[in-house]
């Protein structure tokens, strides 16, 4: 008996945290936390190659620097396409989860596509395709904050969205100058991967926005909500 009880509070203290995982699920707070993610991978990712293009371009390939504007050119002319489909599609058919979870593996795939293409013409179809991957990860992202934030928590939620866009735009080149000066290409490419793969979890357990009740509350009412929540 007394080996048995330890173990059923074992249990029971198992049980409740997955429940509580569960209706977290649920909630505009992770929303707001996987939009944020979004941004932060996507700007991390697009910051990756600042630092060892010219390498590629200039040493490897032997072409002139116009060719690094060129690909951040066609990089903007993948996210025009990718944003505004992405939204209509989404609006269209009133699904956000799945838009985001393709976004993302289609990011992770043109990236890693990019760190190891061989010629000019494969990083141009590349960069453009993670384009169009960027515009649906920021379209979708986005929408779905919107889709459960009004009022003052809506700007409160953009702020905290736009705060993960700039930690990972100031860190993505530093990234990618530390792990191409230790491994490659090959290794940007795994870093990719597993950035990829830990956000692909969040957005896979994400329920759809639209099931997700409207926060109108202010910041401090819903962050207090979410502790009163978490110490019930």
């Amino acid at each position: 008996m007394d080996n048995a009880e330890p173990a059923n509070h074992g249990k029971n203290s198992v049980s409740r945290i997955l429940r509580k995982c569960n209706d977290f699920r649920s909630q505009p707070a992770a929303v707001l936390i996987v939009s944020t993610m979004a941004v932060f991978s996507d700007a991390v990712v697009y910051g990756l190659i600042v630092p060892f293009l010219p390498d590629v371009l200039q040493d490897r390939l032997g072409l002139s620097s116009s060719a690094n504007g060129l690909l951040f050119g066609c990089f903007g002319i993948g996210v025009l396409i990718g944003a505004p489909t992405s939204a209509y599609i989404s609006d269209r058919w009133k699904v956000r989860k799945w838009p985001m979870v393709l976004g993302l593996l289609g990011l992770g795939a043109t990236s890693a596509l990019f760190a190891l293409s061989n010629a000019y013409w494969e990083l141009i179809l590349a960069r453009m395709a993670q384009g169009v991957s960027s515009g649906i990860t920021w379209a979708i992202g986005l929408a779905m904050i919107a889709d459960v934030y009004q009022g003052e928590a809506l700007g409160w939620a953009m702020g905290i969205a736009f705060s993960g866009f700039t930690l990972g735009y100031l860190g993505g080149p530093v990234f990618g100058g530390a792990i191409y000066s230790a491994g490659g290409v090959h290794a940007i490419a795994i870093f990719v991967g597993a950035i990829a793969a830990i956000d692909l979890v969040f957005r896979l357990l994400l329920v759809e926005p639209k099931d997700i009740a409207v926060a109108s509350a202010s910041c401090s009412e819903s962050l207090a909500d979410l502790v009163l929540d978490n110490g019930a």
